[in-house]
């Protein structure tokens, strides 16, 4: 600060501080001295002021923040006199000037940070825009009466909607504050003019009183060119006509604007329900792929007004480039991410970091450049208190900004700036796109794809089949049914996508399954747009692509799920199964007000979207195996009790009767039961009931229904395959079975391999007593003493059965040594034991069966481990098979490498066989 005191500066605003030394009739301190050395704005309000001056700073006014109240009593003192407009305009440009001295002071005397310095700020403008409205309210109501509504009669106020930096409460010293005028209702005033007549007259006092230049100065600049229909639009609107306009006309750019809106004063209830009905305009329902096109619009423009390095806001790596790539970012993803409709820019930049849309680095060079750049503004802005972004030439104004900023000099301010704007850029061409770096070879290969040399050339293995697969996409983009646009989108992206294509290490496989997903979404061309605008997703859509055939297979049929590539955040960890059961009650809920069929969709949609989320992580490898299958079991869990419940109200609707909840459950087998489920695994399901037996034809009906629900395709498609054969007696037995019949059969009617099953059995949905209670049956089944010599005899029958099923080399799940041994392993250690050691009863799942059968050295502890770690690898290669095409001489690989493992358990369980 004492720096100020050795060169030009102090020489400069000497004759004024010696002018203001005399007004006060004393010393200036060190602080403000250095204060006004820097802005001849601050100095020439103190000046004005002196005596105001004076009193606030022997008071240490200056030491604490501006706040609200301090600013309304100031307005009320100064304006309590106020008959006229020119009275108003010199009382609010005086309350303006003091509270523009105070918050200058508090910047360039670092006492204040950027937050502090854009509140009070906007505080003020709210304050003094609504105690400016209050006075000509009053002054046009005794001209042309009081103005009510039409339909409810009630008295009407104005509503100042605030947009831009106003409306993020993020405004700068010198600022325009972008408005918009409304009103509830239509109708008249008690002279009989309109009420639109007469709040555009009030909007016209308004502006007149905040915009025109006096010789006192003005309030704030008033910028009404948001509003419907720009300059050529009414003053002001009724609520209704404003809905009506953004429902029916309103533009990408509006939506963008309309992320910082905020009422800021006159009726600022009604305006904050206005915004509520408006922010499905702002943020769509489902991922917004219609902000792509927005934001390949709006790059354009401001590439095409890019200014010099000069200007701090639209040069490159400026506060514009900050702005747009954190809005860009909550218009795609803010109305199904709803913690992302937040308008000030520096709250919502860790929301995007944890919801993993940008990195930490970026949110971090954001941030950081965020805060310099406005806090450089602010410091140009207060010299002289013009609106200006633009870098100083003379050298009196740039040793002033350096200075303001805590450098020696102009040159180590320049080196920051330089540094802050150089991250910006690059976090801000990470997210629109680079500029166009596609390779001569990409586009011609596109425009002459009938070049098998050229296709060698290029990097393709077999010419002819990659020839015909682009062929084919040719003929594809040249159907009538593909508009204009998706062809120019697909003509641009595709030489792009076939140089990342050739870097990958089978392309021919790639472009093979990258095809019928561009040939899916070519009429619906925003999904180009997005690839076209995001280098990074093209790369990960091709990754994805190429490593898995089913991702790429789902992507084709449900392409809503580019949002989990445009998704950065790695799934790492496993959700409750209350969080996503509350998840999907929302989902419902939502959907149920649409009908029946929607409901159907929505179950579906949910699923969909989780499992190939976790499957995206299983392929990335963020997700464990185990927690696959858990997070898959879950889902399914989640989805069942769902299911169920409206299936049951659906039915006893229609009887009138047994209100939920009732004694029903739904019990898995299998992988469900056993937690094992992987992408595309069906449910084996068994119910039970514990009604009266006049109850038969409401559980058969409601059975059935509940069948439909989970089976029954939609356009979305099918939720589960379901699988009964585990019930009581097979496909000749009842769809239900009470439980008391369920036990009855298991201990007197039941073949071996139904206690085998089992073993995988769990109550998953419905009635927690009569789970608990289902759960001690199993347990009593699976503790009963068996003929140890039967019981081997008919687990080995079982086995040898299911050898002839072997499908081919490679067999992961029934070849020797495969998934089937170690589970009938697993199996008849807890038939075989489970009546002296009752713990093998309580898992259902194999794993932890056999870490138990190893505390208890049911088969030595060390071969257990082997085997449950043999058990997972061969698991996570059929995972694998599932999402990519079946490697036959991988899978014979695992075998092979577990298979003396899992013999050598065979053998110490069941001897020679």
């Amino acid at each position: 600060m004492e720096l100020w005191l050795q060169d030009e500066l102090a020489v400069h605003a000497a004759p004024q501080l010696e002018r203001l030394e005399t007004l006060i009739g004393g010393a200036l301190d060190a602080p403000s001295r250095y204060v006004f050395a820097l802005s001849e704005f601050a100095l020439h309000v103190a000046i004005t002021e002196h005596a105001w001056w004076r009193e606030a700073h022997a008071a240490q006014r200056f030491d604490a923040p501006l706040t609200a109240p301090v600013v309304r009593g100031m307005a009320d003192e100064v304006l309590r006199e106020a008959p006229d407009m020119p009275a108003l305009q010199a009382g609010l440009r005086r309350v303006r000037n003091r509270c523009q001295l105070w918050i200058v002071w508090r910047h360039l005397a670092a006492r204040a940070p950027l937050e502090e310095t854009t509140a009070t700020l906007s505080d003020l403008a709210d304050i003094l825009i609504d105690t400016a409205l209050d006075r000509v309210h009053a002054w046009n109501v005794q001209r042309e009466g009081a103005p009510h509504g039409a339909a409810s009669g009630a008295p009407q106020r104005m509503v100042v909607l605030a947009l831009g930096k106003l409306g993020a409460r993020e405004l700068n010293l010198s600022s325009d504050v972008d408005l918009i005028f409304a009103y509830p209702e239509a109708g008249t005033t008690e002279r009989g003019r309109t009420n639109q007549q007469f709040f555009v007259r009030l909007g016209q006092l308004l502006i007149q009183a905040l915009d025109q230049l006096t010789v006192d100065g003005f309030v704030f600049r008033v910028d009404m060119r948001l509003r419907p229909f720009g300059g050529a639009g009414p003053l002001a609107m009724s609520f209704a006509a404003l809905e009506d306009y953004f429902t029916s006309q309103g533009r990408d750019w509006e939506r963008y604007a309309f992320i910082k809106a905020r009422a800021c004063a006159g009726d600022v209830a009604a305006g904050q329900e206005l915004l509520r009905d408006l922010r499905p305009f702002v943020y769509r329902r489902y991922l917004d792929f219609g902000a792509i096109d927005a934001l390949r619009d709006m790059k354009s423009r401001i590439q095409a007004e890019r200014h010099d390095v000069s200007n701090l806001k639209l040069g490159p790596g400026g506060i514009r480039d900050v702005e747009f790539t954190v809005q860009v970012q909550q218009l795609i993803w803010g109305g199904r991410q709803t913690e992302l409709q937040e308008s000030a820019l520096l709250a919502v930049l860790p929301v995007l970091e944890r919801l993993g849309h940008l990195e930490p680095a970026a949110v971090a060079d954001l941030a950081a450049g965020y805060r310099f750049l406005r806090d450089a503004e602010h410091s140009l802005q207060a010299e002289a208190d013009r609106q200006t972004q633009t870098l100083p030439a003379s050298a009196l104004s740039r040793l002033r900004l350096a200075r303001s900023l805590g450098f020696a000099d102009y040159a180590a301010f320049a080196a920051e700036l330089d540094a802050h704007r150089t991250r910006v850029a690059n976090v801000f061409a990470s997210v629109v796109g680079a500029e166009d770096t596609t390779s001569g070879e990409g586009l011609a290969i596109w425009v002459e794809p009938d070049r098998p040399d050229a296709l060698a050339a290029f990097g393709f293995r077999d010419a002819a089949a990659t020839g015909a697969v682009l062929a084919d996409l040719v003929a594809a983009r040249d159907r009538s049914s593909v508009g204009a646009e998706g062809r120019q989108r697909l003509d641009r992206l595709m030489p792009a996508l076939l140089d990342l294509v050739r870097r990958l290490p089978d392309p021919d496989l790639a472009l093979a399954r990258v095809a019928p997903v561009l040939k899916a979404i070519m009429r619906r061309s925003a999904y180009l747009a997005l690839l076209c605008e995001n280098p990074v997703t093209l790369a990960h859509f091709l990754d994805v692509a190429a490593k898995s055939r089913w991702l790429a297979e789902e992507l084709a049929r449900h392409p809503a799920f580019f949002d989990a590539l445009l998704d950065q955040r790695q799934l790492t960890a496993l959700p409750e199964r209350g969080t996503l059961a509350a998840e999907l009650g929302e989902r419902v809920a939502a959907a149920s007000a649409e009908g029946a069929e929607r409901v159907l969709d929505a179950l579906r949609e949910f699923k969909e979207h989780h499992v190939f989320n976790v499957a995206l992580a299983e392929m990335r490898g963020t997700l464990p195996l185990m927690n696959v299958s858990d997070y898959l079991t879950f889902l399914a869990e989640a989805i069942l009790e769902r299911a169920l419940e409206l299936a049951w109200h659906e039915n006893a609707e229609k009887f009138g009767a047994y209100p939920w909840p009732q004694p029903f459950i739904v019990v898995g087998y299998g992988k469900l039961g056993g937690i094992e489920l992987g992408p595309g695994s069906d449910l084996d399901l068994v119910f039970i009931h514990d009604l009266p037996a006049d109850a038969a034809q409401f559980l058969h009906r409601l059975v059935r229904r509940l069948l439909h629900i989970i089976t029954v395709p939609t356009y979305v498609g099918t939720l589960y395959e379901v699988d009964m054969r585990l019930r009581p007696s097979g496909n000749a037995g009842t769809m239900v079975s009470s439980l008391e019949a369920f036990r009855e059969y298991q201990l007197g009617e039941a073949w071996t391999w139904e206690h085998q099953a089992l073993v995988r059995a769990r109550g998953l949905a419905g009635d927690r007593p009569l789970i608990a209670r289902f759960e001690t049956v199993r347990r009593e089944i699976l503790c009963t003493a068996r003929d140890a010599a039967r019981l081997r005899e008919d687990v080995l029958g079982m086995r040898r059965r299911m050898a002839g099923q072997v499908t081919a080399e490679g067999d992961l799940k029934r070849a020797s040594g495969g998934m089937v041994d170690i589970e009938f392993i697993v199996q008849y250690l807890v038939l075989a034991h489970a009546h002296t050691h009752p713990e093998l009863a309580a898992w259902s799942d194999n794993v932890r069966i056999l870490e138990t059968a190893g505390r208890l050295a049911l088969i030595p502890a060390d071969l257990a481990e082997r085997l449950r770690a043999a058990y997972l690898a061969l698991r996570t290669e059929w995972h694998r098979s599932v999402l990519d095409l079946p490697d036959t001489q991988r899978a014979t690989q695992v075998l092979d490498l577990h298979r003396a493992t899992v013999q050598q358990a065979w053998h110490a369980v069941f001897g020679a066989d």
